[in-house]
């Protein structure tokens, strides 16, 4: 006569541990929404803000960038700055003809395109040249108004092979709000990299 292993289960009941109720999964995944929803805003800032200061970064560099190309070359190089939609394209140019970089002979195609046409943009998404309502002038203390592209009144971020520079600050924004600042000085063409604090409510090293 054969004995049998072991006893069905009673109806109703679960056998041990073997598997879960609807109920519990259903409350579990609940639980894994709740944590993964309050997740995401943290997330979204920090991606918001690592795109911001990247945008920044890599603005400073290409200031730097064309600063060592004047010096390098012994000749005025320039960054280019023109309106593109809601944002500014920006390229380098060298100086063909030992009159400085100019607009004119930009286009007339004396002064040498060292770079390509590129926007922020398009290495930092929603990233951009912009001026957040309300931010101070660094030095003044007065509101910041018009053009984030301060550079008296011109398009040209010049350097000279003497190392000078025009002076300036050119503004950039992030997609949260983020306000960051890249400032020039003329006489020794050196910049900084700056970025507004707004709990404080000052400009400071990023």
């Amino acid at each position: 006569m054969k004995r049998r292993c072991c006893a069905p289960a009673a109806p109703g009941r679960r056998g041990g541990s073997a598997g879960s109720s609807l109920l519990e999964v259903v409350a579990g995944a609940a639980v894994a929404a709740i944590v993964g929803a309050a997740a995401v805003p943290p997330l979204a800032a920090q991606r918001d803000e690592i795109h911001a200061a990247g945008a920044a970064r890599h603005m400073a560099s290409l200031v730097r960038l064309a600063r060592a190309e004047s010096l390098r070359r012994g000749v005025h190089a320039a960054l280019a700055f023109q309106p593109s939609g809601q944002d500014y394209r920006f390229a380098i140019f060298a100086d063909g003809n030992y009159d400085g970089v100019r607009t004119a002979d930009i286009g007339a195609g004396i002064d040498r395109q060292v770079s390509s046409w590129a926007r922020i943009g398009d290495q930092f998404p929603r990233a951009a040249f912009g001026i957040v309502p309300g931010v101070p002038d660094p030095d003044s203390g007065t509101r910041l108004t018009g053009s984030p592209v301060k550079l008296g009144g011109s398009n040209l971020l010049s350097f000279g092979p003497d190392g000078g520079a025009t002076s300036g600050t050119l503004y950039l924004r992030g997609p949260a709000g983020q306000q960051y600042a890249v400032r020039i000085l003329g006489a020794t063409g050196r910049s900084r990299l700056m970025r507004f604090d707004f709990g404080e409510e000052r400009w400071e090293d990023p």
